[in-house]
């Protein structure tokens, strides 16, 4: 993998695209490789996997996938920050990274083999209490909108960041377990709350999976979900990496949001593919860096004079509302789950 790095021609787009730029120097570390020097550097576990220096790299190098490869060595020799080796081993254990025993109760039909069409998979971010609240009303939508779906008693970590931080064989142990899981239940589509299970379960699962979003705009569009009031607010609009990025899904939550009466829609100067990493991916959201790439995004939101920043993943409500906190912004940021159940409710 790292002889790719030989094509570098240090045309510096990667570090100058790069969300964690400030954190972290991927052109430096190409460049020590390109004068017979290790490409490893501490500073490389900063790295979110948000793609985009990789999409970006005019020569085609598979960055992120040489990082993640560079980190499965490290692991190897024990060398990593003590929050990701605490979050690798919670989900060893008890198969969420916060070391959570039980999960959350959720008003909704429990699977049972051939008793649904849809698993809906919650995701280890619903033992957040504000993510938990965006969950429970995505459960309230999917009814509303006569979806037939049911979830596991119980969830196993999908392992998305777990692989990209390079931790290759719990990833497998956590794919093997839980395709076995879906089996027993009789699974076959699933959807998620999460961008990031969403990824794990389409591209290394090799499962019929859908994003929320997808579901919720069919339903409006067939008008099987309909609006019962207004939702006043001018609302911008904030792409997960693992939606937009990763997968393309960048149409869907907009065509929603223009959906609701009353939101006077505006956007951000970078989006869809080429929008800014809220900084969580890869563990970061266990972890505290110098300067958070949430920081900026919040500033962003603010110079379109939105009073409302809208995500679709748990994990950028998460840094983005704790952002906006921070700064003391007049902007509230919320899931399109919960602005979109408001107006149907």
């Amino acid at each position: 993998m790292l002889s790719s790095l030989s094509a570098c021609i240090q045309c510096g787009v990667c570090s100058s695209s790069c969300s964690m730029r400030y954190n972290m120097n991927l052109r430096k570390a190409i460049a020590r490789f390109l004068s017979n020097q290790d490409f490893w550097s501490s500073d490389l576990w900063n790295c979110t996997n948000c793609l985009i220096c990789q999409q970006r790299c005019p020569r085609g190098i598979k960055l992120v996938e040489t990082i993640v490869s560079s980190r499965s060595e490290m692991l190897e020799k024990g060398s990593l920050p003590k929050e990701l080796r605490n979050m690798l081993e919670n989900i060893q254990k008890f198969r969420n990274p916060f070391g959570a025993l039980k999960r959350p109760d959720f008003d909704a039909k429990t699977a049972e083999k051939g008793n649904f069409e849809y698993l809906l998979f919650l995701g280890c971010s619903v033992y957040d209490e504000r993510v938990q609240r965006v969950a429970d009303k995505a459960v309230e939508l999917l009814k509303a909108a006569k979806v037939d779906f049911a979830i596991l008693p119980e969830e196993n970590c999908c392992g998305n960041d777990v692989r990209a931080l390079g931790e290759q064989g719990l990833f497998e142990m956590l794919r093997e377990d839980n395709l076995n899981r879906f089996s027993s239940f009789g699974v076959k589509k699933i959807i998620t709350i999460s961008p990031h299970c969403y990824n794990a379960f389409k591209n290394h699962y090799g499962i019929e999976t859908y994003h929320i979003t997808e579901i919720l705009l069919k339903k409006v569009q067939s008008a099987e979900l309909r609006f019962a009031k207004p939702f006043e607010g001018r609302i911008t609009y904030h792409d997960s990496c693992y939606l937009s990025r990763y997968n393309h899904i960048v149409s869907e939550p907009r065509e929603l949001l223009r959906a609701v009466p009353g939101v006077e829609f505006v956007e951000m100067q970078r989006i869809k593919e080429l929008s800014l990493c809220c900084g969580g991916g890869s563990g970061g959201i266990v972890r505290d860096f110098v300067w958070r790439p949430s920081h900026e995004r919040i500033r962003e939101a603010l110079l379109t004079g939105a009073n409302f920043l809208a995500v679709s993943c748990p994990f950028c409500l998460v840094m983005l509302e704790d952002s906006a906190k921070v700064k003391k912004a007049e902007l509230k940021v919320v899931d399109l789950i919960e602005i979109f159940y408001d107006s149907v409710f």
